[in-house]
């Protein structure tokens, strides 16, 4: 939704100290460095300009924190504009 004509997206899957880790990683226009804190907010948008093309509420990725949280997971997100950006979800290994 958030990336040019040429989407590509990679999923890795990893164990790291006890947890196992999801990494969804996109080619997209990324994330500026102000707003990667805010992104899991609710109703939060990083650019409204690209809401009106893409459409959305801003309610995608703070439902997906509450999921991954409620299974006492943690989940994180790196981003550089115009490189794409990196969402792991880490949960703990049973």
């Amino acid at each position: 939704k958030y990336s040019y004509d040429d989407k590509q997206i990679r999923l890795n899957v990893y164990r790291a100290d006890g947890s196992v880790c999801f990494a969804v990683t996109d080619n997209g226009v990324g994330i500026p460095r102000r707003a990667l804190k805010r992104v899991f907010g609710r109703f939060y948008q990083v650019d409204r300009s690209l809401s009106r093309r893409a459409e959305g509420c801003g309610l995608g990725l703070s439902i997906a924190k509450f999921i991954v949280e409620a299974h006492s997971g943690s989940i994180k997100v790196e981003s550089k504009p115009g490189h794409g950006s990196t969402f792991t979800v880490r949960l703990p290994a049973l």
